[in-house]
């Protein structure tokens, strides 16, 4: 039995009364919350700084983790998916598995207790599977030509029963607007609809989205030139975000990601479908050199949490990073930010019944922060 009491304890959704005594047993949960001065002094644990849950990272791609440095900034979204497509093969799977390792211990070594990663293949399985993070695999689907819907789904439901394998939970999800039929899209959204599982997608990340829905020349014109696939059969449906995708996004658990160049319309469109918004700070100044308006995201204030993308896109997987980001530049509240750190993550993901809260029968992980000159810093993991 641990009896713990820092200078102010965050439980997920608020500030706990000062002095409160957080109780664990021996298998880290929650045994109780006390007030202040009802355990002896000595049996007290004291810590100097803020105690939270542990961290949820709600998107990532863990299997891109060996692509570290191997794309230069600023080249914008479609010119950063030519390089990826071009290079992520050339490496030796050892590498790309070691790769992974390192990052899925770097994550948890951050305070990162549970994670949302994007999977096109089954080559992080099993770093996963053995992690003390927990992981919900979004399995990604790409295909324009909607002749192909069918046998990609296919290919997705197979990668879903093999995630299922090595005890991983997972479901399907899109890549993005400009990289799936709206055949593709429909079977995905009923998939998940009949399965109850957690949705994502990659959402106005780019300019170059927006003119390639609107039928307009530009940079994934030129993607689909390098990767051979001709474009004829593809009408633009002469809109974008949510105006577009707004049919093909279930109604119950979905998360939209990056949202760079969303406008105050699109995030009251993503309020009617009760979407979760994933801000990815890191990633967004990496690839496009540009930042989401982060004012237009306050009154969306409780369905935000944070993402690192993978490390191709980014220098670390560190969310901690990514809330500082949003802190100072977006000037949210501390309270605002570790909620999007914990519970609203958790929630985003379909974990909210064991992740992102300090609560009776939890054990959500706790981490100990300094909060100083209005950024949060890392100083260790308690549990």
């Amino acid at each position: 039995m641990r009896f713990l009491q820092a200078e102010a304890i965050f439980d997920g959704h608020n500030f706990l009364e000062k002095g409160s005594i957080v109780v664990l047993n021996d298998r880290g949960e929650t045994q109780d919350i006390l007030p202040s001065n009802t355990i002896e002094s000595s049996r007290v644990q004291k810590f100097n700084g803020l105690l939270c849950p542990g961290f949820v990272n709600a998107h990532c791609h863990l299997e891109l983790s060996h692509m570290i440095a191997q794309v230069p900034r600023g080249t914008g979204l479609p010119a950063f998916g030519k390089q990826i497509i071009s290079k992520r093969g050339s490496f030796k799977p050892e590498e790309v598995a070691e790769r992974m390792q390192e990052a899925d211990r770097y994550m948890w070594s951050k305070g990162i207790v549970a994670v949302g990663d994007i999977s096109n293949n089954p080559a992080s399985f099993i770093t996963k599977a053995e992690s003390k993070i927990t992981y919900h695999t979004f399995i990604e689907l790409l295909s324009l030509q909607p002749a192909q819907a069918a046998e990609v789904f296919k290919q997705g439901e197979s990668l879903v029963a093999k995630a299922g394998e090595y005890g991983l939970k997972a479901s399907l999800s899109p890549h993005a607007p400009y990289s799936v039929s709206r055949e593709l899209f429909f079977l995905i959204k009923d998939w998940c609809e009949i399965n109850r599982l957690p949705y994502t997608l990659h959402n106005q990340e780019s300019e170059e989205e927006l003119r390639f829905l609107k039928g307009e020349p530009g940079g994934f014109d030129e993607l689909y030139r390098f990767l051979n696939v001709n474009l004829s059969f593809y009408k633009a449906p002469g809109k974008w975000g949510l105006d577009y995708l707004r049919e093909f996004i279930p109604p119950s658990l979905s998360l939209l990601v990056h949202n760079t160049f969303s406008n105050a319309q699109d995030l009251a469109l993503a309020a009617e479908l009760n979407a979760y918004l994933c801000l990815c700070p890191g990633a967004n100044e990496y690839i496009e050199e540009r930042l989401p308006d982060f004012e237009l995201f306050k009154p969306h204030i409780k369905k935000l949490c944070l993402g690192t993308d993978s490390l191709a896109s980014n220098d670390q997987l560190n969310v901690l990073k990514e809330a500082n980001t949003v802190m100072q530049k977006g000037k949210f509240q501390v309270e605002e930010i570790l909620k999007m750190l914990s519970s609203q993550g958790a929630e985003a993901l379909g974990l909210s019944q064991t992740h992102g809260q300090i609560a009776l029968g939890k054990n959500a992980g706790l981490n100990l922060l300094e909060y100083k000159a209005n950024q949060l810093s890392f100083l260790k993991k308690i549990v």
